[in-house]
């Protein structure tokens, strides 16, 4: 029950603060010390899990997944008690199942970054071999109107630095995936002018920047190769997140509520209260 020798303001406040960030709650009653050790035990273990796990141990299934995800479900309602940092998952989600987020789509906007990959020429010395550069993107309007990428690649091919004109049929994997790379293919044009006269082409990646894979849904396969990956190490991550949401459950408790197992002072009230007389023998 609430006790008058501990000030919890407005309890309904405090519990939502305390579940968005942990310890806020606290914080917000004043009850410092406690803040401090919630924000940096629950959050320092739930980080942890993370950093064990990729960053990926937040594994909330698409829209599209909805069946036979049981287990999936409850395993991330266990992370949900950590309030904001898990809670960015749904945003992803929804950010990954939107209709512009495509396989291999056209995207228009403009892209300069690094690649690896590998580039094939055709010609009287073919050349195929491992590259590593930059390309240089940019939405590209045909004459029918249509909206695609093109743009240029600088690497060292041969020993020597070149630069290669990309037909305006570059794809690009999933602007939001799982995954810290993003797929590239491209063909490479014999001269800028010449639209289909192709000399050969590029496969590769491109980093896919953190804000488009944190968090975002994973599919089985990808699951698979991170559990493969990580080895043991995967389900000790993943239990380090669920134990700091039902932790955070516990805080949430106690800035609604207060402390459930007395405030310490109990000792000094059996110090104070009088000692009882001894019963006389008849």
């Amino acid at each position: 029950m609430t006790d008058s020798r501990i000030n919890l303001k407005n309890p309904v406040i405090a519990g939502v603060l305390a579940y968005l960030i942990p310890g806020a709650g606290h914080f917000y009653q004043g009850r410092k010390f406690k803040a401090v050790v919630y924000f940096v035990c629950i959050l320092g273990l739930f980080f942890s899990g993370m950093a064990m796990a990729d960053w990926k141990a937040v594994q909330l299934p698409g829209k599209g997944e909805l069946r036979g995800k049981g287990v999936s479900y409850l395993k991330y309602a266990a992370q949900l008690g950590v309030g904001i940092p898990s809670l960015y998952g749904i945003v992803q989600r929804e950010r990954y199942d939107s209709e512009q987020n495509q396989e291999f789509g056209q995207s228009p906007e403009a892209l300069a970054t690094e690649f690896w990959g590998e580039i094939e020429l055709r010609g009287d010395q073919p050349v195929y071999e491992e590259i590593r550069g930059t390309v240089d993107l940019a939405p590209h309007t045909g004459n029918l109107g249509d909206v695609s990428l093109t743009g240029t690649l600088t690497a060292k091919v041969n020993g020597k630095e070149q630069t290669f004109q990309l037909a305006p049929n570059v794809r690009l994997g999933k602007k939001i995936k799982a995954s810290e790379y993003r797929a590239l293919e491209a063909s490479i044009l014999r001269d800028p002018e010449t639209p289909y006269d192709y000399i050969g082409n590029i496969r590769g990646v491109v980093p896919r920047p953190f804000r488009n894979w944190y968090q975002v849904p994973m599919d089985e396969d990808e699951i698979k190769q991170l559990h493969g990956k990580l080895g043991k190490f995967h389900e000790l991550a993943m239990v380090f997140t669920w134990i700091a949401g039902l932790l955070n459950v516990l805080a949430i408790w106690d800035a609604v509520e207060g402390p459930a197992y007395g405030y310490d002072d109990e000792h000094e009230k059996e110090k104070d209260e009088p000692a009882a007389e001894p019963a006389v023998a008849t």
